[in-house]
């Protein structure tokens, strides 16, 4: 039968005489160096009746139980480090139920009050199936729990623990997961906030007490007056009665009649006055030890938004890092050794702001070309997604985007085209596929813009805003005021105007940087200086005709719908239907615009390089589609600068955003350099 005894008539072991190895500070087992502020006391005393310590306990150990535990490989960098584990035996436990009785949160919120408030620590015991997987973890109490010292070489020879039945209970070390602040000279305790506060939570306490003793019990009044000579039985019980205690007495004058008199001021005395200074004082050390300033707690008055926002960072840049730690170092064990155990705070905003500014200077450091694509990418942990190129290994300089490699073979590439190495009528060697490489991040871009277009479009003709006044309210019939007899805002679902904006956003820079590669590319063959060219500004027009009829035709088509009477939902099918015809405008849009682009750019560096002998030559796609007029055209030989005749029309190059229509949609032709000395 298991021995059984009452916690409060144990007695403590008796102190022995300390051996040499043992450090001076230590401590016997049963002998609490803390008494004056055990557990329990530090509940009562502190936690249960001192504002600050209760709010100072609650926000740390709600901010630990807010925070998920995890597992991840070691490894990485701290700017990068290993992605944690899908599922980990200690995710449940400690994310989702830690025992029956308890939820996750509320025994992660415990552990956290206990380690702030135990001088003894936390006492954790989990249990695991015979398989070895972790089933539960309970807390001991910690007022009832304490390590037992070995005389051997280790440290803890095991834990004692007394259930609430009077139980006395041996757990082996390895079956107890011990956490706590440790003690500099004590191995067998820890330390709290309170060890170094419970002065100032005395102070704090006894001030108030004392002056609600006063408010209570105060016999004193406002002021005493004296009268000279004797008074009768009457005249004192009444004087008496005057002077009542309590609440509704104190502070009052009282006034009697007679020869001489004096008067006697008591309604404040130094003592009152220096209440105000203790308990400002006492707040002060008590949130100072407890590590919280006064705006987490929820006050943020008298404070700036930054220096409310710098408390933030430094409560979780200093107090919560190390009190984390500890919680999370104590299933170190239980992760295994390959692996480490932290507490998530990646969503804590003032804790990414340090990596944000770092991303930030490397940015400009990859813009001011000091740093590389590659480089910057590994920074921000999206390296898999960078292949690992010597582009991206290189260093790119602003000006002209011109490659800069740490080595002169470190790109790659060859050797920089010149003009003198190519012979008369041989024709230079540009990018063939500039044009249709561009064409199809034009068509996808166009495509995923039709897209939004046309279900924005579907979405406002459904909104109640749109739909009010209108006979497509919701079944409500014309007894509802908001049904009428208008027609659908057919203009304001389709919005031509940010069709427009959201097309120039979207498809200027593509359209600028393909320009200026296939500029530099002739350049580079020709062996001149690059110079900038303005190919979009010449689009922009044909690009804004051909949105604004495409919107037209869909406001068209919707208006339409509503006037022959068709319902919603038919309406909403109209304005699909358009959506899908749309997919064939943007292919037709995109082939068009990376013709004229690459095109445009070319014969604008050809004239700006003043190359002279530069001839071109119109090359048509001989796969059966092209137009008549082209197919004429191919083989014509024209200078740089002189048009190309092209049925009844003169074209600068294929794609010419001035010639007619009908010359340029779906051109898929190009031209041919050469230099004819």
């Amino acid at each position: 039968m298991p021995r059984r005894w009452f916690p409060t008539l144990r007695r403590p072991a008796l102190a022995v005489k300390s051996a040499p190895s043992f450090s001076p500070g230590w401590t016997p087992a049963g002998v609490d160096r803390a008494r004056p502020w055990s557990v329990e006391r530090a509940v009562r005393d502190g936690m249960e009746r001192a504002v600050w310590i209760y709010k100072a306990v609650d926000t740390i150990s709600s901010h630990v139980a807010d925070r998920p535990l995890r597992v991840r490989p070691r490894g990485g960098t701290a700017d990068e480090p290993m992605p944690p584990y899908d599922a980990h035996p200690l995710y449940r436990a400690m994310n989702v139920r830690a025992n029956p009785a308890e939820g996750a949160w509320t025994f992660k919120k415990r552990v956290s009050m206990q380690l702030l408030l135990s001088k003894r620590g936390v006492f954790l015991e989990p249990t695991f199936s015979r398989g070895g997987d972790l089933l539960r973890i309970d807390l001991l109490p910690p007022g009832r729990t304490r390590p037992v010292p070995s005389t051997g070489n280790d440290v803890i020879s095991h834990f004692e623990t007394v259930t609430v039945t009077g139980e006395l209970r041996y757990l082996e070390v390895e079956k107890v997961r011990w956490i706590r602040n440790p003690h500099p000279l004590d191995p067998y305790s820890g330390i709290t906030p309170l060890e170094a506060a419970g002065l100032s939570a005395d102070l704090d306490f006894y001030t108030r007490h004392y002056n609600l003793s006063f408010v209570n019990n105060d016999a004193r009044p406002g002021g005493v007056i004296g009268i000279d000579g004797d008074m009768d039985e009457a005249e004192l019980r009444l004087l008496r009665a005057k002077f009542g205690t309590g609440p509704s007495a104190a502070g009052a004058w009282t006034v009697l009649s007679g020869g001489n008199v004096t008067v006697a001021d008591t309604s404040i005395t130094p003592r009152d006055m220096a209440y105000e200074t203790v308990a400002a004082t006492s707040k002060v050390e008590l949130l100072a030890s407890f590590g919280v300033p006064e705006s987490q707690l929820g006050n943020a008055s008298g404070r700036t938004f930054d220096n409310a926002r710098a408390e933030k960072t430094t409560f979780w840049e200093i107090t919560m890092p190390p009190h984390l730690r500890l919680i999370a170092d104590v299933f170190q064990d239980d992760a295994g050794e390959d692996n480490e155990v932290y507490f998530d705070t990646s969503d804590i905003d003032v804790l990414r702001e340090p990596r944000s500014k770092r991303l930030a200077e490397a940015r400009e450091e990859v813009a001011a070309g000091v740093r590389s694509i590659r480089s910057y990418a590994e920074l921000a942990g999206y390296a898999d997604e960078i292949e690992d190129t010597p582009q991206t290994r290189a260093l790119w300089v602003p000006a002209g985007r011109t490659a800069l490699p740490a080595s002169a073979p470190a790109l790659e590439a060859a050797p920089p085209k010149a003009a003198k190495a190519l012979g008369p009528g041989i024709d230079l060697p540009l990018d063939t596929a500039a044009a249709d490489a561009l064409r199809a991040r034009l068509d996808d871009t166009l495509q995923a813009l039709a897209t939004r277009w046309t279900e924005r479009t579907v979405a406002r003709l459904n909104s109640p805003r749109h739909r009010k006044g209108t006979r497509h309210w919701d079944g409500r019939g014309h007894a509802d005021p908001r049904a009428g007899a208008k027609q659908l805002p057919a203009e304001q679902a389709v919005d031509a105007a940010t069709w427009q904006q959201e097309a120039v956003q979207a498809l200027q820079p593509l359209i600028e940087q393909a320009a200026e590669a296939a500029a530099d590319d002739l350049h580079a063959t020709v062996g001149t200086a690059g110079t900038p060219v303005a190919v979009w500004p010449l689009l922009v027009p044909l690009l804004a005709d051909s949105l604004t009829h495409q919107a037209h035709a869909l406001t068209e088509q919707i208006t339409q719908a509503d006037r022959d009477g068709k319902a919603l939902p038919a309406i909403t099918d109209t304005a699909r239907t358009w959506g899908r015809s749309l997919a064939t405008w943007a292919s037709t849009t995109a082939s068009r615009l990376a013709t004229a682009t690459i095109e445009s750019a070319r014969d604008q560096a050809a004239t700006a390089s003043a190359r002279t002998g530069l001839v071109r030559r119109w090359v048509t796609h001989d796969d059966g589609r092209t137009r008549p007029d082209h197919d004429t055209a191919d083989g014509q030989t024209q200078p740089a600068g002189q048009p190309f005749t092209i049925g009844d029309d003169l074209l600068r190059h294929p794609g010419d955003p001035t010639a007619p229509p009908g010359q340029t949609v779906n051109c898929r032709c190009r031209l041919a350099w050469r230099i004819e000395r």
